[in-house]
């Protein structure tokens, strides 16, 4: 809500000329309308002020933004791109058409929207968001050395935790495990282990390492962390199967959907390359390529170390299904 807020308050002095005070009132309604969530009611009257001022770029700009809270990113994207043909250079539309794209599986277009919204001059306060969503294409794309310099852009320019724990995430596809292992620490004790995704840093952490040969650093950080996050339900199974229970045959039973058999396998199969079983960890990893879902990071993590271990290509990595 901070981001949307940032956002709105950088589009509110375009498009605000040449507006009669209808389209005024119905712009102000529709801004308190759609702070409540009443996504329809500031439809109904943003509908009204492109109708009442259609070369003002504000409002199709806000209608936009409502129909991609309304899960219509095609309908966002002619809004957005409406308003920039009145005002080019309009970096909030800019972003999110490009993040409307991302989230329609398009990352090439999304990339070409993202990269001109990041260098778009005068913009600097706002240059983050479009680095790191520029960053979030590049990985989805496989560009990971690209977007491993826009999450560390992101992180020059301020504190993100979000953005540390995702550069981690590129680095252990690139197999620089101890640049992974150290930003997954960091984001722990940075976020004291409260976030939600924080076992998603603790896990990939404790692989890294043993992959590294430091056993005793992982079950360090293990025991360390386990007692924090206190996790009742998944991923809780995972956690176990690092300490030694489960089996690795009831990890994989206590899978319930794809994500949570996609992360299984992958996990799996990168703790037994770990301790030395070389071919079962690639038959895991392989499941988890064949059988997985190319939502989750898990997914990536099984292609990437297939593919620089010479064991999978790019056309075997499944496409992600538009959100």
């Amino acid at each position: 809500m901070r981001i949307l807020a940032a956002v709105l308050a950088l589009g509110a002095a375009l498009g605000a000329f040449a507006q009669p005070q209808e389209a005024r009132d119905a712009q102000r309604r529709g801004a308190e309308l759609h702070g409540k969530g009443d996504l329809q009611g500031a439809l109904s009257e943003y509908d009204n002020v492109v109708r009442l001022a259609p070369q003002a770029p504000l409002g199709w700009y806000n209608r936009g933004l409502v129909k991609r809270d309304l899960k219509d990113c095609r309908s966002a994207i002619a809004d957005f791109s409406r308003a920039l043909e009145i005002e080019r250079g309009y970096f909030n539309a800019l972003y999110q058409r490009g993040r409307c794209r991302q989230a329609l599986g398009d990352d090439q277009a999304a990339l070409a929207d993202l990269t001109q919204a990041a260098t778009l001059p005068g913009q600097v306060h706002a240059r983050f968001m479009a680095y790191f969503a520029r960053a979030d294409a590049y990985r989805r794309l496989g560009r990971l050395d690209d977007a491993y310099a826009d999450y560390s852009r992101v992180l020059e320019l301020r504190t993100d935790t979000t953005a540390l724990r995702s550069r981690a995430w590129v680095s252990l596809y690139l197999g620089r495990l101890r640049e992974a292992a150290n930003d997954f620490t960091r984001y722990l004790h940075q976020t004291e282990g409260k976030e939600p995704d924080a076992p998603y840093a603790a896990i990939p952490a404790v692989l890294a390492l043993r992959q590294l040969g430091a056993r005793d650093e992982a079950d360090k950080l293990l025991a360390h962390w386990r007692v924090r996050l206190t996790l009742k339900e998944w991923p809780a199974p995972v956690i176990e199967f690092l300490r030694g229970t489960p089996s690795e045959e009831r990890l994989l039973a206590a899978a319930t959907n794809a994500g949570e058999r996609t992360e299984a396998l992958a996990y799996a199969g990168m703790a037994a390359l770990a301790a030395g079983q070389r071919e079962r960890g690639w038959q895991l990893l392989s499941r988890a390529l064949r059988e997985g879902d190319p939502a989750y990071l898990e997914y990536d993590l099984a292609y990437h170390e297939l593919r620089r271990a010479g064991r999978a290509t790019p056309a075997e990595r499944k496409e992600r299904k538009p959100q």
